[in-house]
């Protein structure tokens, strides 16, 4: 896979303090990597990387959305993901490998640091496990509604019995509550 120019960060010239970066990311991010379950994308990166003398921290914000197939009828659908992640650096630390997924290190000769491969890993883990179309206004599903008849006809009966059973009436109770 080869390196983006656009997600590499030259930071020797860098004065100390905030430095803001912003990235849209779109379908060709993932282009080269030919296991990525997204192919299409409309998000957006901001970066807030805040340079001291030997590290730099980095508060990445990923906001926006990806074509994603319905766990439930398979249909495509627009996928709205967000997440808020955080990547410390230090430079001229020694290799050592005990370095934990939001800590690395880098040779104090470097002076580039290459964010594609942390991007599309915050990308990735923005994803929900569940990927379900969003309930509309009536808290209906926007489900493809051919595909959930066609599903619902191979339920067995038990399965049927399942899905309208009442709750436990031990939780009854607890229905009641008022939460401040």
């Amino acid at each position: 896979m080869q390196n983006r120019k656009e997600y590499i960060i030259q930071f020797v010239g860098l004065a100390l303090g905030e430095h803001l970066y912003e990235y849209i990311i779109r379908d060709n991010f993932f282009e080269d990597r030919e296991y990525s379950e997204i192919k299409k994308s409309n998000i957006i990166l901001k970066i807030n990387l805040l340079k001291q003398t030997s590290m730099m921290i980095l508060h990445v914000e990923v906001r926006g959305t990806v074509k994603a197939d319905c766990d439930r009828c398979t249909e495509e659908f627009d996928l709205p993901i967000e997440g808020n992640y955080k990547l410390i650096v230090k430079v001229g630390g020694s290799l050592t490998g005990d370095e934990d997924d939001d800590i690395i290190t880098i040779p104090a000769n470097e002076h580039e640091l290459d964010l594609s491969q942390h991007l599309y890993e915050y990308i990735a883990l923005s994803l929900p496990i569940k990927r379900v179309h969003p309930d509309n206004e009536q808290g209906e599903s926007t489900c493809n509604k051919e595909m959930l008849k066609k599903l619902s006809s191979f339920l067995t009966e038990e399965e049927k019995t399942e899905n309208e059973a009442p709750g436990d009436p031990r939780w009854d109770k607890l229905k009641n509550i008022m939460l401040n």
